[in-house]
């Protein structure tokens, strides 16, 4: 089983040693990703919507660059700032995934970051052949 690191630059750069996603067989695991824009590698302003939207826009770009898509999730593990966003959270989510088969998911906060984000999410996908 082959293991393959996934890099695209339509998505948020790594913030430190890691890689954006690693595949490994028919899977895709990515790192926590965050809501900064990849043209310009700042966090996006605008508030929980705004950074969930980006977050999963990111998670979306290293996806498809992995041969899969937000479809093909199968995980998320969401960590909030405050879960009092939850519900802001979940509303702009629930664009993002068919409410007919949600992926499992377990969000939790976390408290603080090291910087003024309030969401980071990571995913594990399935992958097709290919």
């Amino acid at each position: 089983m082959g293991r393959s690191v996934i890099y695209t630059d339509k998505a948020s750069k790594p913030g430190g040693f890691y890689s954006q996603a690693i595949r490994v067989g028919n899977f895709v695991f990515t790192a926590g990703v965050i809501g900064v824009d990849p043209g310009n590698g700042e966090l996006i302003s605008g508030g929980i919507r705004a950074q969930v939207r980006q977050t999963l826009e990111n998670i979306k770009a290293i996806l498809e660059e992995a041969g899969t898509s937000l479809h093909n999730v199968i995980k998320v593990n969401a960590y909030l700032h405050d879960i009092g966003d939850f519900e802001a959270y979940n509303e702009v989510y629930s664009e993002y995934f068919d409410p007919r088969e949600p992926p499992a998911r377990t969000t939790v906060q976390v408290g603080s970051f090291r910087d003024d984000r309030a969401v980071e999410i990571d995913v594990i996908a399935y992958a097709p052949k290919g």
